[in-house]
């Protein structure tokens, strides 16, 4: 699934692929004439925008784009100045490591950080987990929680 900005001046869709404009804030242009749109995408929704802006230089290109009302006119993937080519990778900021967490959002503890070598393949301990003995300073964290009243039920 993608957003798209309708270019009412030439009548041209561009399809903006969610892996590039998640969470993303500046300029897009049009593949056929060129305009330029100001857009802010959060969670992949469009919070502001699309606003033209003539005269600025894009910050990026969009996927693909194409004429509906022209048959099969289109500028795919990688078309030079146009668009822009896909290699199906997210930004930089969503590469690399998982975001590493001890207690969820009620404060209840959970294993989303490295496990101890104990844990054995992948930090499988079935369903089980003595959290006191695995992972004492968690449990103390937890139990300083408990007192201050941090832990909710639901």
């Amino acid at each position: 699934m993608c957003d798209i900005i309708w270019c009412k001046k030439c009548n041209t869709v561009n399809y903006l692929d969610p892996y590039c404009f998640w969470n993303w804030e500046g300029k897009v242009n049009c593949a056929e004439c060129g305009e330029v749109y100001y857009i802010h995408m959060i969670q992949g929704h469009m919070y502001k925008g699309p606003e033209p802006r003539p005269g600025e230089k894009p910050d990026i290109h969009p996927l693909y784009a194409d004429k509906p009302y022209d048959g099969y006119t289109n500028y795919p993937p990688g078309v030079e100045g146009k668009t822009r080519p896909y290699n199906c990778t997210p930004r930089h900021i969503y590469l690399g490591r998982a975001d590493q967490r001890k207690f969820s959002i009620r404060n209840r503890p959970m294993r989303a950080w490295p496990q101890p070598p104990s844990a054995g393949i992948a930090g499988s301990q079935g369903f089980y987990w003595d959290i006191k003995k695995l992972s004492p300073e968690v449990w103390e964290e937890y139990m300083e929680k408990i007192k201050k009243g941090e832990v909710r039920d639901w």
